[in-house]
């Protein structure tokens, strides 16, 4: 967990009544899968990765939920506490140049299962970006959170 400081601290509100249930879930198993949400999309373009990141950022500094993060312990209540800045993590893997005659897909496919097996701290933001250069002008973006941040409902905005 990072130490958040209190400069950095932009809102404390109240969990919805859903997003306790999921927190009693997640404290009860925090390795559990179960609220884990991944979305994988094929982007026919290419990326400029700084351009790509400086995306994000902005996307980040314009949506509250994802830079959310959860506290509870010594608390009476639990809270998720909004930042003012977060730097998204963004893993970037280079699978266009691999074996001759490896399936690129199941690259694809094991590093979103890898994605999977790593738990979220719900402490920190648990949102995190997979960029996967699959050939020439040719990407997979994977978003992975946690679903106390948001539904799906709200994946399109």
């Amino acid at each position: 967990m990072k130490k958040t400081v209190p400069s950095n601290i932009e809102d404390i509100i109240a969990l919805a009544p859903v997003q306790e249930g999921m927190l009693f879930h997640y404290l009860k198993e925090p390795r559990s899968d179960v609220y884990f949400e991944q979305l994988s999309l094929s982007v026919p373009v290419e990326i400029d990765r700084e351009h790509f990141v400086k995306a994000w950022d902005f996307v980040i500094a314009r949506n509250d939920m994802l830079r959310t993060c959860f506290r509870w312990e010594k608390l009476e209540k639990p809270v998720q506490v909004v930042l003012k800045e977060h730097k998204v993590d963004v893993r970037y893997y280079d699978l266009s140049m691999g074996e001759p005659g490896v399936d690129i897909r199941r690259k694809v496919e094991k590093i979103k299962i890898e994605d999977r097996d790593e738990a979220f701290d719900l402490r920190d933001v648990p949102f995190r970006l997979a960029l996967c250069k699959t050939g020439k002008d040719e990407y997979e973006l994977i978003l992975s959170n946690h679903h106390i941040l948001f539904d799906g409902w709200s994946t399109g905005i």
